[in-house]
């Protein structure tokens, strides 16, 4: 099990690995075309002229990868079988993907889980009428 700390850690290597990327494209002959010209069109050119880079390619995914990972939320997962009720509930009101909590709670069969969900959403209106 991973810590936050740990967690955390691991999301600063990707925001290095972003800085890294960026420094590659500092020095990329397509820079000043993609600086300057009309904003609206920025994100058109930016692709044209990019999208086919792997260094574009690895900075977008990285991107992606930080944009959506909290870390508070990752420590949660990351506790396998000994997330609380109160923490899957709270997972599944953040949108975190059943899916994800059902493989972290080590539970293969989506039927199952769905069972399970039920009988704690089942418990949690008993608790508060």
């Amino acid at each position: 099990m991973k810590t936050k700390e740990e967690l955390r850690m691991r999301k600063k290597k990707k925001f290095l690995k972003v800085c890294k990327t960026l420094r590659v494209c500092d020095t990329c002959l397509f820079k000043e075309l993609v600086m300057m010209g009309d904003r609206s069109n920025d994100r058109e050119m930016v692709e044209a002229l990019c999208g086919g880079c792997p260094n574009y390619i690895e900075m977008r995914k990285v991107g992606d990868e930080l944009w959506n990972t909290d870390t508070y939320l990752e420590a949660i997962l990351e506790k396998k079988q000994d997330i609380t009720t109160q923490e899957i509930l709270m997972l599944l009101d953040e949108g975190i993907p059943k899916k994800r909590i059902r493989e972290a709670l080590g539970i293969r069969s989506a039927m199952e889980f769905r069972t399970f969900i039920s009988g704690l959403v089942e418990n949690e209106r008993r608790l508060y009428q």
